[in-house]
């Protein structure tokens, strides 16, 4: 299994919704995905970056995982090297519409 996957299926365990894998691998050297994620509101968007962190290290990976922001951000970014995760409370995601930003490179919608 693939980070990206286990990234992935932490992030559905814990509800997030609206989940985009952008592949950017042909625009950037630095990261092979970058993940956009809404979740409902900062509780379950911490959650699901709690999962994120420990279902990879369960899976084996050995990878520096570094967080920008908190339990009190609407906006918390996980850098897990290839796979970089961008965790949004849904108004904060439209506000910034990261998804205008990433949307030459192919896309896989996954959603509950």
């Amino acid at each position: 299994m693939e980070l990206k996957d286990v990234v992935i299926q932490a992030i559905l365990e814990r509800k997030g919704m609206f989940v985009k894998d952008y592949d950017c691998m042909d625009i950037t050297p630095f990261m092979d995905d970058i993940i956009v994620v809404t979740a409902n509101n900062l509780r379950q968007n911490n959650a699901i970056a709690q999962n994120i962190k420990e279902k990879v290290k369960e899976a084996g990976f050995d990878v520096d995982i570094r967080q920008e922001g908190d339990a009190h951000s609407p906006w918390i970014l996980l850098d897990l090297g290839s796979v970089v995760v961008n965790l949004f409370v849904k108004e904060t995601r439209q506000v910034y519409n990261l998804d205008r930003l990433y949307a030459d490179c192919p896309v896989t919608s996954y959603d509950l």
